[in-house]
């Protein structure tokens, strides 16, 4: 009779649950679909996008332009110093934008106002955009520039998580590289077409290196630059879901 009890006791007691599995992951939204959601997110909201986007864009021409004659004259030191610094307050500048990313890509109506109701993100988008930044700078020095890919896919999000947060630029930073999660080669491929589509935009440069070539680029970029900052914000939210899930 002992013996019964111990043997229905053991094959009642469930087996251990499975551990789930390390290796890739579904993306969870195809490249078509992002591509759609930014051109659906720029149309129906083009104005404030394209305004936000030419702030940010201005701003950052305004200190490239230096920036090149420096690198034309050997003063190599003196050229990325006035890149970043051109680098660091366009992305402070560009928290607007990446909050009215975050709203066309939900389908909701651009509220202009709305950014300034928060104004220290404007701090936090400084803090992530500095750290942001200096790695990609310094990143592209050594090994053929493959830090400064590996940092833009690991922080690729800080902006789209400042803009609607209130946990601090670091943080933003850190939740990026969760968001992205192996997910890596993914965020990669897709990257590299929203890469390949902003060419189109800076195509202005082949004017030359001069006030009129990047006025043309600043112009186009703000259109695809935009897109590509809604089709961001798309991947953003489904990242999302993937995390909490």
């Amino acid at each position: 009779m002992t013996k019964n009890k111990k043997r229905s006791k053991k094959a009642a007691t469930p087996p251990p649950p499975k551990k789930k599995a390390k290796g890739p992951v579904e993306f969870g939204i195809r490249p078509g679909a992002v591509f759609a959601a930014g051109f659906r997110g720029y149309a129906a909201n083009l104005v404030p996008l394209t305004l936000a986007g030419l702030i940010v864009l201005a701003t950052y021409a305004a200190f490239r332009y230096p920036s090149q004659q420096f690198l034309d004259d050997d003063r190599v030191w003196a050229a990325r110093f006035t890149d970043l610094a051109g680098l660091f307050i366009a992305g402070t500048l560009a928290y607007p934008w990446y909050r009215y990313a975050l709203a066309a890509a939900d389908g909701d109506k651009v509220d202009i106002a709305a950014p300034f109701a928060t104004p220290r993100r404007f701090g936090y988008q400084a803090a992530a955009s500095f750290w942001f930044f200096a790695a990609v700078v310094l990143g592209q020095q050594y090994l053929g520039g493959l830090p400064a890919i590996l940092a833009a896919l690991l922080y690729a999000f800080y902006g789209y998580v400042v803009a609607e947060n209130d946990n601090g630029g670091l943080k933003a930073l850190g939740t990026s590289v969760r968001l992205g999660e192996r997910r890596r080669i993914g965020l990669f491929a897709i990257g590299g077409m929203l890469f390949v589509f902003n060419i189109l935009g800076a195509s202005g440069l082949a004017a030359g290196l001069n006030p009129l070539g990047y006025s043309l680029a600043v112009v186009g970029l703000s259109v695809t630059t935009s897109i590509t900052l809604v089709s961001g914000a798309a991947i953003y939210r489904v990242l999302q879901e993937k995390l909490n899930e």
